[in-house]
């Protein structure tokens, strides 16, 4: 009785330590499916980012922009995207978010005013909220490298031009500044002098003459974002499907008798201008949660 008891004993251990190494096998397993190995890993993820916006902005008329009328504006932007996956065996997100940037830059050249005798070198500021919606298709361990990710990705963006305004600096004929300057609201109907300067006559009728912006430009956009463990890191062209403001004028010349009994040509007629933002580019850096 004794031989078989020890014989049972033994047989019954033998079992429970492969249930136990089984039991452990699969709690692993498990284990690896629950627990994402990166955040990018997980059926939702966002980040906050920080970048750089550079934005080409010119005004033509008739087909001409000169460069005083042509504009780089550099952006910095804060924002938060997050990402949802909505086809898991294929690794693909929806992106959606919101970028807030402030924008500014100056005129390449200075433009003479024969009305004035004076030239003026114009600055544009703005500030933007900028809200993507893409699509991205991630690809894990690129390169061999462990944890990290590239998601090329393609969408729409919609940009809400919550302010822009654009300030005149007046030189001399020797090109020395006089100490003047002109600013006017890009995004309102009535403009005019403000506390930046003492506004002219000419300047006064050429800011209210000035074409009003788009609250809203929708845009298209392509780029690439690569994910290291918890860090991003983002590529991105983004080109306007609208302008930024467009305005056609009566071809005929309208005029205003001046004090003086002469005519002059009203500021602003006989003109078929646009205000293009068309092309710009993103960098971006970012933290994953």
């Amino acid at each position: 009785m004794l031989p078989a008891a020890l014989l049972l004993g033994l047989s019954l251990g033998a079992y429970a330590q492969e249930d136990d190494e089984l039991l452990d096998a699969v709690a692993e397993d498990s284990l690896e499916v629950l627990v994402p190995t990166t955040p990018t890993d997980a059926k939702t993820f966002h980040r906050v980012q920080i970048g750089y916006m550079g934005t080409n902005a010119k005004y033509t008329n008739f087909g001409e922009s000169p460069d005083y009328n042509n504009f780089f504006l550099s952006g910095v932007s804060v924002g938060w995207i997050g990402d949802l996956r909505i086809a898991k065996k294929i690794d693909l997100f929806l992106e959606l978010g919101a970028n807030f940037t402030y924008h500014t830059g100056k005129s390449k050249d200075k433009r003479w005013n024969v009305h004035e005798d004076e030239s003026y070198r114009y600055k544009i500021d703005a500030f933007t909220i900028t809200v993507p919606v893409s699509i991205n298709k991630q690809f894990k361990n690129v390169f061999g490298v462990d944890d990290l990710t590239l998601a090329p990705f393609a969408g729409l963006y919609f940009r809400f031009n919550v302010m822009a305004k654009r300030t005149a600096t007046a030189y001399n004929v020797a090109g020395e500044e006089v100490g003047k300057t002109y600013t006017a609201s890009l995004m309102e109907t009535d403009k005019g002098p403000t506390d930046l300067g003492e506004s002219t006559p000419y300047m006064r009728s050429f800011d209210k003459k000035l074409h009003v912006g788009k609250l809203l430009q929708p845009g298209a956009q392509i780029g690439v974002n690569a994910y290291y463990k918890n860090y991003s890191f983002g590529l991105a062209y983004m080109r306007d499907l609208t302008p930024f403001a467009k305005h056609k004028s009566s071809p005929e010349l309208t005029v205003n008798t001046t004090p003086q009994g002469g005519n002059l040509p009203n500021i602003g007629t006989n003109c078929d201008e646009e205000v293009s933002t068309a092309n710009n580019f993103m960098i971006t850096f970012g933290y994953i949660f």
